[in-house]
């Protein structure tokens, strides 16, 4: 094997080690994202009694089943936008069009679920709507270190 040859095949093992360091690194943290909301969860109802616990979890489920179609549909739009970055000979039209259309999916999302949180919590007890606006509230985020 000549000098550049071995250049070449040590630096790739290099870059790959360092690439499954970093894909397993950020593994935990994908992992315990449903982890934490669900202690997050728990934590905001560990005190109420059960009829209200069993009522905002429903209210809850119900908000999550019309929100994970909506997610999806962004998810594919915004893939659909990585796409057209990636070919070869870029089309700004297409992908103008293709950003205005998540935005739209947005603005439609919002307005869905702001219906579903409205007509969930419309029967809630003021105790109740608190508990219910704490468990949409997004966590800080964690101090950088």
């Amino acid at each position: 094997m000549n000098r550049t040859a071995r250049i070449t095949f040590v630096t790739s093992i290099i870059l790959n080690v360092l690439l499954i360091g970093i894909l397993l690194g950020q593994t935990p943290h994908r992992f315990d994202r449903g982890a934490l909301r669900q202690q997050r969860f728990d934590q905001a109802l560990k005190d109420l009694p059960e009829a209200e616990q069993n009522r905002l979890r429903e209210r809850f489920q119900k908000l999550r089943a019309a929100a994970d179609p909506l997610f999806g549909q962004i998810r594919k739009a915004e893939d659909e936008v990585v796409q057209l970055l990636g070919k070869e000979k870029f089309d700004e039209a297409a992908y103008d069009k293709q950003v205005s259309q998540i935005n739209e999916l947005r603005q439609n999302m919002t307005r869905q679920l702001s219906q579903v949180v409205k007509d969930a919590t419309k029967d809630l007890s003021a105790s109740e709507r608190r508990r219910f606006a704490d468990l949409l509230r997004r966590p800080a985020p964690p101090p950088n270190s």
